[in-house]
């Protein structure tokens, strides 16, 4: 079990700073409208409505994962290392 704020995704900036980013509607939409079964669509309830941390699973991260593989280098490689850190 992970606990992961995506309302607070931390990315660095082209100038080295830390900058906080809120994926949850981008990811939860996402996740809803593309999910392969009912429990992808709720995850992405899950994550959109979040107000803040949302415990996964491994098959959840699982999910997140593969579903920010088209996301931009930056924003994908921190989402990922929330959902290895913890």
């Amino acid at each position: 079990m992970v606990r992961v704020n995506f309302g607070k995704v931390v990315i660095k900036t082209i100038t080295g700073e830390d900058a906080e980013v809120d994926f949850r509607e981008t990811l939860g939409n996402q996740l809803y409208m593309q999910g392969k079964d009912i429990e992808e669509c709720e995850l992405g309830k899950r994550i959109y409505y979040a107000e803040d941390a949302v415990d996964l699973s491994d098959k959840e991260c699982d999910v997140v994962r593969n579903a920010v593989q088209g996301y931009p280098y930056i924003s994908r490689t921190s989402i990922i290392a929330m959902l290895q850190s913890k």
